[in-house]
């Protein structure tokens, strides 16, 4: 039986949520600009589309630093546990 590596899954997932933070913003700005430029013929559509590049970085950045922030909350943890197992060790 083939097991599946949870790190590859995690690692798989992360990408994805950062690919669609970045590509939904875009995509429905210019789709709004299209709407705009269709009904109320104003071209805003590389206004929007350099906003909805920006709202896009922001959102990976947000979702980068969380995931970080988290990876290095989880090895403070790993280290504190050692050192408390490391000096049960040492008493006995």
């Amino acid at each position: 039986m083939y097991m599946f590596d949870s790190d590859v899954f995690k690692s798989w997932a992360l990408v994805l949520q950062l690919g669609i933070s970045m590509l939904v913003p875009i995509l429905m700005l210019v789709a709004i600009g299209y709407l705009i430029k269709t009904y109320l013929d104003i071209d805003l559509m590389l206004i929007l589309i350099i906003f909805g590049l920006l709202v896009g970085i922001r959102n990976v950045y947000v979702i980068l630093r969380n995931y970080l922030n988290s990876m290095d909350n989880s090895g403070r943890k790993e280290s504190e546990l050692m050192k408390r197992h490391l000096k049960s060790i040492k008493k006995v």
